[in-house]
């Protein structure tokens, strides 16, 4: 059986590319709270994460979009088109 290695290349790309999809969220997802007059304090970037962690699968395959849902006051995924 093969060991796992946290420092092996593999590994390292698969943190980078998540670490890179939370950043493109968090880009993208400005223009909608200002839309909503929202501002990203500690609250907000914790509901984010909140729903990064919960469809972390779906993002990491890019299967779809988060967005601020102002009558819930909270964040949405919504599905995209399969691949």
């Amino acid at each position: 059986m093969a060991m796992f290695d946290p420092m092996s290349g593999d590994c390292i790309a698969g943190y980078t590319k998540a670490i890179c999809d939370i950043r493109e969220i968090f880009k993208y997802i400005q223009d909608d709270l200002k839309h909503h007059h929202k501002f990203m304090g500690p609250k907000m970037i914790d509901k984010l994460l909140g729903t990064i962690l919960d469809w972390r699968r779906e993002i990491r395959e890019d299967r779809g979009f988060i967005r601020w849902n102002n009558k819930k006051e909270a964040f949405e995924w919504f599905p995209g088109k399969e691949k």
